[in-house]
C-alpha cells in the first residue's frame, strides 16, 4: 500500500497547482519562487525591453523628420510656385510690349501704355502677396528701413529727414527685403 501512496502523490506533483489565496481572496506570491528567479535574467530581459523601446523610439523620431522636412520642402514648393504664377501675367505684358513696332508714334504711345499696365499689374502682385513699399519722402531717416546713400544740405528741410528717396524699399509683413535708399538732409549749421 505504500508504493500506491507513493505513485498517488508523485502524479499529483505533476498537476497544475492552484494559487494560495488568503482571506480576502487575493493571490499570495510563494517567497521560494521569488528567490528562485534569477537576478541576471531578470535584468538582461528588461535591458532587452528597453533596448526594443529605444529602437521603436528611434525609428519614429527618424520618421518624423523625413516627414517635417517633407512637408516643409512641399511648402515652400507651394509657395514658389505661386509666386510664378503670379508673375507669369508679367512677362507675358513684357513679351507683348517687344513686339510693339516703336519706329511709329502711336507705337511708342502703345508701348508706354503697356508699360503703364505692366507695372500696375506688378504691384497689385505685390500687394496680393502682402509685400509693402517704402517710400518715405519728407519722413524722418530710420536706420532701421532706411540706407543712406548721401546727405545734403536743404534749407527747407530739417536736419535728418529724407530729402530724395532714390530707390524705394519694400518689405514682407515686418520683415525688411530691401532698405529704402535716400539722400538725408544734413545739419546746414555745422558749416
Amino acid at each position: 500500500m505504500n508504493e500506491e501512496i507513493k505513485e498517488e502523490l508523485f502524479n499529483k506533483a505533476d498537476e497544475t497547482i492552484d494559487p494560495i489565496t488568503d482571506k480576502n481572496n487575493e493571490e499570495i506570491i510563494d517567497e521560494t519562487l521569488e528567490q528562485n528567479i534569477d537576478p541576471l535574467l531578470l535584468a538582461q530581459t528588461e535591458a532587452k525591453e528597453n533596448w526594443d523601446k529605444v529602437l521603436r523610439l528611434q525609428a519614429e523620431i527618424d520618421n518624423l523628420r523625413k516627414r517635417t522636412f517633407k512637408d516643409i520642402e512641399n511648402a515652400s514648393r507651394g509657395s514658389i510656385e505661386r509666386v510664378i504664377q503670379e508673375i507669369l501675367p508679367v512677362i507675358d505684358s513684357f513679351e507683348l510690349g517687344l513686339k510693339v513696332d516703336t519706329t511709329t508714334k502711336e507705337g511708342v504711345e502703345t508701348f508706354i501704355e503697356g508699360q503703364s499696365s505692366t507695372f500696375k499689374i506688378l504691384k497689385s502682385i505685390l500687394e496680393k502677396l502682402s509685400i509693402e513699399t517704402i517710400n518715405p519722402k519728407g519722413m524722418q531717416y530710420d536706420a532701421s528701413f532706411h540706407e543712406v546713400i548721401t546727405m545734403a544740405e536743404d534749407k527747407n528741410i530739417k536736419p535728418g529727414y529724407i530729402i530724395e528717396v532714390i530707390q524705394k524699399g519694400y518689405r514682407l509683413q515686418q520683415r525688411l527685403l530691401r532698405p529704402a535708399r535716400v539722400i538725408v538732409s544734413s545739419d546746414n549749421e555745422n558749416k
